[in-house]
């Protein structure tokens, strides 16, 4: 479990550009989850930066980090923390690696092992297609700006018995904004049982960059101690 609180550190949700799809007037559910759809269809790879705020319950404490977030599509992404302290979240298909380079210590996970954190990726990649699979979705809110565009608020609740309502992940919500200029979230707040939240929010966007397969292979540095969760047992079974 220990473990399992270290990855939701520092795992976020991911905004980007969209392409060309022209709408006018407020969007129902399902129109809003096909663009969103659509969208990440269109995306093979993309870097952006991100804030995420993390409040603890338990402590009344909250806590800032900064970084760069890397993704190629379908299944493989970098979470790369600078602030306060630097740590990266490798995903690679079917590895997970959560790495201290001050520590000079990485902890390996399987896939097997990792089922069920795409639920707290959900509005990115091909998260989206399983949206109505894992959650009960409600539109929250509906605003326009002063150019007259829309932004929409979904509320997700994890549906009993899906990967999303694993007692891991211990997650009540996730709150996802979205906007005509984006369909990718463009803010998104996780909000976990024990009355812990998360805000992450997105900037400088670049898409389509042709990020190579090597970036995404993780090499652990000369001298890093490498603990081995592999064989044990699994967060979110």
């Amino acid at each position: 479990m220990k473990a399992m609180f270290r990855l939701l550190m520092v795992i976020s949700v991911f905004s980007f550009q969209r392409p060309d799809f022209t709408f006018s007037g407020e969007l129902n559910i399902d129109q809003v989850l096909q663009l969103m759809e659509e969208t990440n269809l269109q995306l093979e790879d993309m870097q952006a930066d991100f804030v995420q705020t993390k409040e603890m319950a338990l402590f009344d404490e909250r806590i800032v980090s900064k970084g760069k977030f890397y993704f190629r599509n379908p299944d493989k992404l970098i979470l790369d923390t600078k602030f306060p302290e630097h740590q990266q979240l490798i995903i690679n298909h079917n590895r997970v690696w959560l790495h201290y380079p001050e520590l000079k210590q990485v902890h390996e996970y399987s896939s097997r092992q990792s089922k069920g954190l795409d639920a707290l990726f959900v509005g990115f990649g091909g998260s989206v297609k399983n949206i109505r699979q894992q959650f009960s979705v409600s539109l929250e809110k509906i605003e326009k700006d002063r150019q007259g565009r829309y932004s929409y608020t979904l509320a997700l609740c994890p549906l009993p018995g899906t990967p999303a309502a694993s007692p891991a992940l211990s997650l009540e919500r996730v709150v996802l904004t979205v906007a005509e200029s984006n369909w990718y979230p463009l803010k998104t707040q996780i909000v976990q049982k024990n009355g812990d939240w998360t805000i992450l929010e997105y900037s400088n966007h670049k898409v389509n960059l042709k990020l190579s397969e090597a970036r995404f292979t993780f090499i652990p540095p000369a001298g890093t101690e490498i603990i081995d969760h592999s064989e044990r047992n699994g967060v979110a079974q």
